[in-house]
């Protein structure tokens, strides 16, 4: 059995034949659409929608070293009485110094809830990633302190899972020119410890 998964076309989600998922994508301009032999999968591909939808862009100069955006991203975990988990995601966004943007939330895939923190973090940077896009801002520096989150998009690790594989494509296929800096979490720094806190209020809903 295939699950195909549409995220642009007449109504977006999984369909479990080949005439349904037809119907949502048939003469639709710049449909998105791929069959899966898993569900899992099916529901990463639908997780990661950087480049399904248009984006209207804000002309920018030409960056330079001086101007790069920087971002820190975080993960938060809450394990529940029931068993059941909440997860949150966090991000700041600063301009030679100056904060400009900064978020938070909690719309984790289900599918993504067993890589706990990290599925966080992951969705912090595919928001930076979507922030940026909106802003025009073709570059960026990233913060972070879990080293798959590079590991996966450079290749160094290789992505074994549907969610991780999503993840690294969509941070290719961004067009945001990236650099990578690690950062050790709780070690004091002010940027990580706000990213931390707002991704621990993204998982309670705050």
């Amino acid at each position: 059995m295939k699950f195909y998964a549409v995220r642009r076309g007449r109504t977006i989600g999984i369909f479990e034949s080949w005439d349904a998922c037809r119907a949502q994508v048939h003469h639709f301009p710049g449909a998105e659409y791929k069959a899966f032999p898993a569900r899992e999968e099916a529901e990463a591909f639908l997780s990661f929608r950087l480049s399904s939808e248009p984006i209207k862009k804000k002309p920018v100069a030409a960056a330079t070293s001086a101007s790069i955006i920087e971002v820190w991203v975080d993960g938060s975990c809450f394990p529940q009485d029931d068993g059941s988990l909440r997860l949150g995601w966090g991000l700041l966004a600063k301009k030679n110094g100056v904060e400009i943007h900064r978020d938070k939330g909690n719309d984790i895939p289900q599918s993504a809830m067993n890589h706990r923190n990290v599925a966080g973090e992951i969705l912090a940077i595919l928001k930076a990633l979507r922030w940026c896009q909106s802003q025009g801002i073709t570059e960026m520096t990233i913060y972070f302190d879990y080293q798959g989150l590079e590991s996966w998009v450079t290749g160094a690790w290789r992505t074994k899972l549907p969610f991780t594989q999503a993840y690294a494509q969509a941070v290719i296929e961004s067009g945001i020119s990236i650099q990578w800096v690690k950062v050790k979490a709780h070690s004091g720094n002010p940027e990580n410890d706000l990213v931390d806190q707002l991704a621990k209020e993204g998982a309670q809903g705050k």
